[in-house]
């Protein structure tokens, strides 16, 4: 018997068949049609996609329906025709890459795993698919409904990046163990192309199954290739009455058995799950504006938070504007809780100073009404040399560190431009320090992450280690058992509060993740005292502490071991990052340039 069955379901689009289909003959190669059986059903396509399919007889098995049986009906049609003990359920608007079905297939060998799921990006590199929470919402009466986590969120989130059990993970790709597929029934087909994956993994979770996300497995998504995105999936009364029934099907089989995911966030991100934007209700208006993920989690939302309390504490009256909205969100502690809270209730004034802030690279401020296109005169700040925004009206970009700076002026923005400011940092107690190592943990890249639990390993030999990863994830915590058993693994921490009281206690910080360009979490460990070093040398420690600060010079066991060995001024450090770091920096960026003019939100 075959071990892995893909299945794919087209309708039309085949050029979007086409690309997913190179794909898999390039991630497989001579196993396709092998040992990994594609099998295709089409839903009597209007177009030449059936001619087109035959071209690939030699290596894959063509279904050709006489009708439509939505997407439920053809994979269970697919299965039929299937031999493998795996299914894999691919959409053919997807591309993937070596080695990411072949692991998503192996995770269903865990015991308990019925399904497994990957991370999905849009071909911009922003996220589509992150797993699915269940949150409560203003519609159909309150039942917490399916979404899609950190939907339109950058791609160089950490939290994306996790693997963990969730109850639903999305079709688009999916791999199932056919015994457990065929004992709940397949996919129902009385959905109309939505929710049936859904339907599947509660089945499945029913049935005593694990679902598994792989936030270290991408595959690229472009959704709406095969039936539109966003409004045009209302584009017409057929398809709008189509997504109604789903509801309503969905709702009456399971609102009585579902309840908020809260759990689930607190867990792997340390947050909170929230339907909808935060209604604009204070009278006054906001002098000062901030755009990007202030209530969100990850480096972009610390740094865009910071902003809002940078504006508050020199009294340019903030407002906050999450785009995209977040559904997951910071956990944070009084007063920052307030002080966001404020600023998201409050609108701003005809003339305020806008400040954006993107999370990431290919963060492009999605708004339902279009991308959001900076104002003439506004600021940008960009920890990365990228950016998806268009940057031609805007008056400052503040880079985070020096080679920021440079690296943007290399890539063709203004060096008139550019202004090097440092993360901006609030006001910390000194800590006492006492209490050993706390190593900040990567999660996009597995193998660093390996060879920093052998550091930890080899340190708490000598001294307390402890691990802060940036998302919970039940691989990293099998590992850390067994390589480092003496290190603490911690839970992730999303208010910085909370991390700062963490890490005053530690003698030295260690941070390599470099998905923070900000290095917040080193600063904000110097800032109550805290040594710190960083494997981020294009960051703001070595601006803000000096290069001694940085690793990399030598193997990384023996540098955490010098800094360690070496007596710190925990009183200067915190003076330094006071000193470079404060919050009333902010102030030199409030007055917009002479002659700039206000136009309003771009579209």
């Amino acid at each position: 018997m075959t071990e892995t069955s893909i299945i794919i379901v087209t309708y039309g689009q085949w050029s979007a068949t086409e690309r997913c289909l190179r794909s898999l003959d390039a991630a497989i190669g001579e196993e396709l049609g092998k040992g990994w059986e594609v099998v295709v059903v089409d839903n009597n396509s209007p177009d030449e996609t059936p001619a087109r399919l035959a071209e690939w007889s030699d290596r894959i098995r063509v279904d050709l329906q006489p009708a439509n049986l939505n997407f439920a009906g053809g994979c269970n049609r697919g299965v039929a025709l299937s031999s493998g003990d795996s299914l894999v359920f691919l959409n053919n608007d997807t591309e993937v890459p070596p080695g990411a079905l072949q692991t998503l297939a192996e995770q269903l060998s865990e015991p308990g795993v019925g399904a497994a799921g990957c991370r999905l990006l849009f071909p911009n590199g922003t996220i589509q698919h992150a797993g699915v929470a269940f949150i409560a919402g203003f519609a159909l009466g309150g039942v917490p409904m399916p979404q899609h986590i950190l939907h339109h969120q950058d791609g160089a989130l950490s939290a994306s990046f996790g693997v963990y059990d969730v109850d639903c993970v999305t079709a688009a790709c999916v791999a199932v163990r056919r015994e457990q597929f065929l004992a709940v029934g397949g996919f129902d087909e009385e959905y109309r192309n939505g929710l049936e994956d859904v339907d599947l993994c509660l089945k499945l979770r029913s049935a005593g199954q694990r679902i598994v996300y792989r936030g270290d497995l991408t595959v690229v998504h472009h959704e709406g290739g095969s039936r539109g995105a966003g409004a045009a999936l209302w584009a017409t009364p057929e398809k709008g009455a189509a997504m109604a029934h789903n509801d309503l099907t969905f709702v009456r089989r399971w609102a009585a058995k579902l309840e908020g995911d809260t759990e689930l966030a607190n867990r792997v991100w340390d947050g909170e799950l929230r339907d909808g934007r935060v209604a604009t209700t204070d009278p006054r208006a906001g002098a000062s504006v901030v755009i990007g993920q202030p209530s969100g989690v990850g480096a972009g939302a610390d740094e865009a938070r910071a902003m809002v309390m940078a504006l508050t504490h020199v009294g340019a009256d903030p407002c906050a504007i999450d785009l995209p909205n977040p559904n997951l969100v910071a956990r944070l502690d009084e007063p920052d809780r307030s002080a966001l809270a404020a600023a998201l209730r409050r609108g701003p004034r005809d003339d305020p100073r806008i400040f954006y802030v993107p999370a990431g690279p290919a963060d492009e401020l999605y708004h339902p009404a279009g991308m959001l296109v900076p104002e003439q005169g506004s600021v940008v700040r960009l920890g990365w040399p990228r950016t998806a925004l268009a940057l031609e009206q805007v008056a400052t970009v503040l880079a985070p560190s020096r080679a920021t700076v440079a690296q943007l002026v290399q890539a063709g923005i203004d060096a008139a431009q550019v202004t090097w400011m440092p993360p901006l940092i609030r006001e910390l107690p000194l800590g006492a320090g006492g209490g050993g190592v706390v190593l900040l943990l990567p999660a996009d890249d597995w193998s660093r992450t390996v060879s920093l639990l052998s550091v930890a390993a080899e340190l708490s030999a000598r001294w307390q280690v402890s691990m802060l990863p940036a998302v919970f994830s039940s691989r990293l915590t099998a590992a850390a058992g067994s390589i480092a058993p003496q290190a603490s693994l911690l839970a992730p921490c999303s208010a910085e509060s909370r991390y700062a009281e963490t890490v005053s206690t530690a003698d030295l910080v260690l941070s390599a993740d470099l998905l923070d360009p900000y290095d917040r979490r080193a600063l904000v460990a110097a800032a109550v005292g805290t040594n710190v070093l960083t494997t981020n040398a294009a960051g703001p420690v070595g601006d803000v502490l000096g290069a001694g600060h940085l690793a990399g010079r030598a193997p990384l066991i023996a540098e955490v071991t010098r800094a360690l060995k070496t007596p710190t001024d925990r009183a200067e450090l915190q003076a330094t990052i006071r000193r470079t770091c404060a919050l009333s920096l902010i102030a030199d960026h409030l007055d917009p340039p002479a002659g700039s003019s206000r136009p309003g939100h771009g579209s």
